[in-house]
């Protein structure tokens, strides 16, 4: 069981690693779409468009390991009270029912994506981007969080507390 969490715990750390390089792409695409209308007075006509894929990507690809951290937002005022077999049972359930959710989630974009891509649909933007391309990026971003919980699920059954609060996990960070 220890490597299975060992595993999962490398591809949800990819899965922060792709939510950061998506959040620094939207921050460059949007540093040049602000000088580019303030200097010159021309808009980037694809960067609302690709704002929103990145946005889903940011919100999605890094909720898995967040997740692993305990970095997600807690609300805890009524399970702090709980005696410990309580708190950890409702945790469980919780887990349980959120990975169900993210696993729903994600197979929903997954065959959202295979249906655009049979189609060949594209987005009513200039660029006609491939609607598939987008949307699987979103089904790969809700796998991760649904990874992220069964990983979380894992941890709870096999009595392991979350990751300490680290960059990365030990067998990333020896590479």
């Amino acid at each position: 069981m220890q490597s299975i969490i060992g595993v999962f715990d490398r591809i949800l750390f990819g899965g922060a690693l792709l939510a950061c390089t998506a959040a620094a792409l939207l921050a460059v695409m949007l540093i040049v779409e602000v000088v580019t209308t303030s200097f010159f007075t021309w808009s980037q006509p694809w960067a609302i468009e690709y704002s929103g894929y990145l946005l889903a990507v940011i919100l999605f690809a890094g909720s898995g390991w967040a997740l692993d951290q305990e970095a997600h937002i807690r609300v805890s005022l009524l399970t702090a009270r709980l005696p410990k077999r309580f708190q950890a049972a409702l945790e469980g359930v919780t887990v349980l029912f959120g990975f169900g959710v993210a696993l729903f989630m994600a197979v929903a974009t997954a065959e959202n994506a295979l249906r655009s891509l049979g189609m060949g649909s594209v987005s009513v933007y200039v660029s006609h981007t491939p609607l598939a391309l987008p949307q699987g990026f979103l089904a790969l971003s809700m796998a991760l969080l649904a990874l992220g919980f069964l990983n979380r699920l894992l941890r709870l059954l096999c009595g392991q507390p979350a990751l300490p609060a680290r960059s990365a996990p030990a067998a990333v960070e020896s590479v």
